[in-house]
């Protein structure tokens, strides 16, 4: 009888923890509208220019000796983007996206003081040089990125981590340079100025990884922050382009995403045990 009582406890714990294991069907949009905005600051060191000469003085409160004229040795360059991106779950765990983003940054050469030296002609005997505060260029990028976000956790929780793999192929859509003398009448030599200086080139191609959250049920809007570290860009470069001027480059991206589900007939259905 104690045999029938022990054996009738165990099975009625099994079935107990079996019914605690719920299992719960989910169904969801596969398709997804994302409106997308970024920031991607590049960090890099600047290679000194042929045409811009490094003058000394004397410092002489301390006895220091400085570099009067010159760049930062040091510079940096933000890139800012607004982009649509659809994103499409083929698996509980895995998505697609792909789209299109606009991108703009503004690099940029400075003094170290109130201006630099910039060699406009030069002859066999003499050289002629006029004082610039600061060089800038304007690009505009039409990007398609591709990415893979893989989700290590299947249930769709309203807080959920992710990882993104992924490349884009940038398009230069317009790039212009422009000078700011320290004298407004040396204006007559911006086109001196501006023939040194090239554009970057028409096409690159990127790749990044990062991580990202999730926040939201995906059958609702929902939004995302990811962080893409590192963003390694291919492409030759133009010389004498701003971007060639900077070696040593790091970038990342930091990117947010709002996320419209697009309802159809075909949605993912999955089943999780709870």
């Amino acid at each position: 009888m104690k045999k029938k009582i022990i054996v009738l406890t165990l099975i009625a714990i099994f079935v107990a923890q079996m019914q605690a294991q719920e299992e719960i069907t989910y169904t969801m949009p596969r398709l997804h509208i994302g409106i997308e905005a970024g920031v991607n600051p590049l960090f890099g060191t600047i290679n000194p220019q042929p045409n811009i000469r490094e003058n000394r003085y004397y410092y002489l409160d301390n006895n220091y000796d400085y570099y009067c004229g010159f760049m930062y040795s040091q510079t940096e360059v933000t890139s800012f983007s607004l982009g649509v991106k659809p994103e499409y779950l083929i698996h509980k765990r895995l998505a697609l996206a792909t789209g299109l983003r606009f991108s703009f940054c503004k690099p940029f050469l400075h003094s170290d003081r109130d201006y630099f030296l910039w060699k406009v002609s030069e002859t066999e005997t003499s050289a002629n040089y006029v004082k610039i505060r600061n060089l800038s260029q304007k690009n505009f990028y039409l990007e398609i990125p591709f990415e893979l976000k893989l989700f290590p956790r299947e249930k769709d929780y309203a807080v959920r981590h992710y990882f993104v793999f992924g490349t884009a192929f940038n398009f230069l859509i317009s790039s212009s340079s422009s000078v700011e003398f320290q004298n407004p009448r040396m204006e007559k030599y911006t086109s001196e100025v501006l023939k040194h200086i090239g554009a970057p080139n028409i096409f690159q191609c990127s790749g990044y990884a990062g991580i990202g959250v999730k926040f939201g049920k995906m059958k609702y809007p929902f939004g995302n922050l990811e962080i893409h570290f590192p963003v390694i860009t291919v492409g030759r470069v133009k010389k004498g382009s701003f971007i060639d001027t900077v070696s040593g480059v790091i970038a990342m991206r930091f990117l947010t995403t709002f996320n419209i589900p697009v309802v159809k007939k075909h949605q993912l259905t999955y089943t999780v045990i709870d």
